[in-house]
């Protein structure tokens, strides 16, 4: 069952996670970082703004299965994807017309990879795809990752990171839904949330 949340159950959730939860947390010189707190307040706003959003579904199934003990392989790739374009979604709904994700990330069945590539799809190509044009860019591409500072792009996803780069898009590895958010604010000039992050978590080729 989804995960349904009020405005009023929505700190009582909050402050059940500060007390401990499943995910892990990041504490850093002066502002403390919570990933796991934005998380779930991305899903409660999400779930309240954008009820019927796949992104917001994909979120709430994520992070189950995070919490949940039995399972194996975690989507924490995912779930940071999800949750960055949940608030976008919310946020400026005029640029998440606009933007799209890579097929070729996340598990596929055997031989649905092959298909991709088949009908045209890049390995290595940027996870998500914006063609909002921008202070003089022609489009934004992010490259997500888990929030981990050891979480590197392959040889494939640095090439095109800088391939696009030099073609005049803004390209940027974000490690963490955060950094994402940050980097769409600084895109399209909206106002940043009040956290800090620190330097590894965004890269801009």
């Amino acid at each position: 069952m989804a995960l349904r949340l009020t405005e009023q159950a929505l700190e009582a959730l909050l402050a059940k996670q500060r007390c401990g939860g499943t995910l892990q947390t990041k504490k850093m010189v002066g502002r403390v970082v919570e990933p796991e707190k934005s998380l779930y307040e991305i899903l409660a706003l999400g779930q309240l703004k954008c009820e019927k959003s796949p992104c917001v579904v994909a979120l709430n199934q994520g992070l189950k299965l995070i919490a949940n003990p039995a399972t194996r392989s975690k989507p924490f790739e995912r779930v940071e994807q999800a949750a960055s374009l949940v608030w976008l979604e919310y946020t400026y709904p005029e640029a998440f017309e606009m933007t799209t994700t890579n097929p070729m990330g996340g598990f596929r069945p055997t031989g649905a990879g092959g298909q991709i590539k088949g009908e045209g799809a890049k390995k290595g190509y940027p996870d998500v795809i914006c063609d909002f044009p921008r202070m003089g860019y022609h489009g934004l591409r992010i490259e997500m990752k888990q929030y981990n500072e050891t979480a590197n792009p392959t040889e494939e996803q640095l090439r095109w990171l800088t391939k696009l780069a030099h073609h005049g898009y803004k390209s940027v590895l974000c490690r963490g839904h955060q950094a994402a958010i940050f980097t769409f604010c600084e895109y399209f000039d909206i106002p940043k949330p009040h956290f800090t992050l620190p330097k590894w978590s965004i890269v801009s080729y």
